[in-house]
């Protein structure tokens, strides 16, 4: 049995998990693209994580299936509450992104440290709009 591929980083600062695929779906098999993601769930299915920035960095187009993943991701957070945002896009994952329309704020941000500091203010100022451009 091969080992599963390490499709996300994880990275938490205070209540907020950092996600950030290492790559599209061409670099991985469907099922650690899946697996890995169940274990992105597990963890930010801990009450105190508040927010989700997906790191976007390392990835210059997103296909359906990390696509999908990423969604879930957000959308298991929105459900309970919590708020996502997204940075550092190319300009297809951004347009890509902004036509899902996937709720608020899920708004881009330029850097990592951005969309953490924007999801810090939403907890603070809950209601304020964000200063992405999504």
């Amino acid at each position: 049995m091969s080992e599963l591929a390490i499709v996300f980083d994880l990275d938490r600062v205070d209540e907020v998990v950092v996600v950030a695929p290492l790559g599209d779906e061409s670099s991985f098999r469907y099922f650690d693209i899946h697996s890995q993601a169940n274990r992105v769930m597990r963890a930010m299915d801990d009450e105190s994580v508040l927010g989700v920035v997906v790191d976007l960095a390392n990835v210059e187009n997103l296909g359906w299936v990390m696509t999908s993943a990423i969604v879930r991701l957000v959308r298991n957070l929105d459900y309970r509450g919590g708020l996502a945002v997204y940075c550092s896009a190319s300009r297809s994952i951004f347009d890509q992104f902004s036509a899902m329309k996937l709720g608020n704020p899920w708004s881009h941000h330029e850097t990592r440290d951005e969309g953490v500091a924007a999801i810090r203010s939403l907890l603070s100022n809950p209601g304020t709009p964000t200063a992405g451009d999504a």
